[in-house]
């Protein structure tokens, strides 16, 4: 003799319905996702580079020793670096660090070199930034050491 009660779990039908749903969902969300990431990636590492440039101004300052940022365009990496002449490396940054397809683009400084005076000044210029979606970001320094951050996402 059979008790008649309450089903307990769900058909194999249902169970495939839900599997499809899933799988229209994740199609349309995935490639929003990576569009996402990857414009967020490239506006980190334009903000890193802007407090990078805040750290060298604010130690210029306070250590009375001028400082400098070298960016290298071809290897897409920059050196953080203590005195005026001497190569005494602080820390070098790849812009791999901050994600893939993340390149330095150009800079309108003299010979790619950012200067930091002891007085809180800077060199003027910008360093431009882009992404493997072809998105944009420069960082603006201005003489009084301030930055500027703007983007161009596509």
């Amino acid at each position: 003799m059979r008790i008649i009660g309450k089903r307990r779990g769900f058909s194999l039908v249902e169970l495939m319905i839900v599997i499809a749903l899933i799988g229209i969902l994740s199609s349309i969300a995935i490639p929003s996702w990576n569009r996402y990431r990857q414009n967020a990636d490239l506006k980190t590492a334009a903000r890193g580079i802007a407090g990078d440039v805040f750290n060298m101004k604010q130690r210029a300052v306070s250590e009375q020793t001028r400082y400098r940022i070298i960016f290298d365009l071809a290897n897409h990496r920059y050196q953080l670096i203590k005195g005026s002449t001497g190569n005494d490396v602080i820390q070098t940054r790849d812009l791999s660090e901050y994600g893939p397809g993340i390149t330095l683009t150009k800079t309108t400084f003299t010979n790619d070199t950012v200067n930091f005076f002891t007085r809180g000044t800077t060199d003027w210029g910008t360093v431009s930034l882009k992404n493997s979606r072809e998105s944009t970001a420069t960082v603006t320094l201005n003489p009084v050491g301030r930055t500027h951050v703007s983007f161009k996402m596509q």
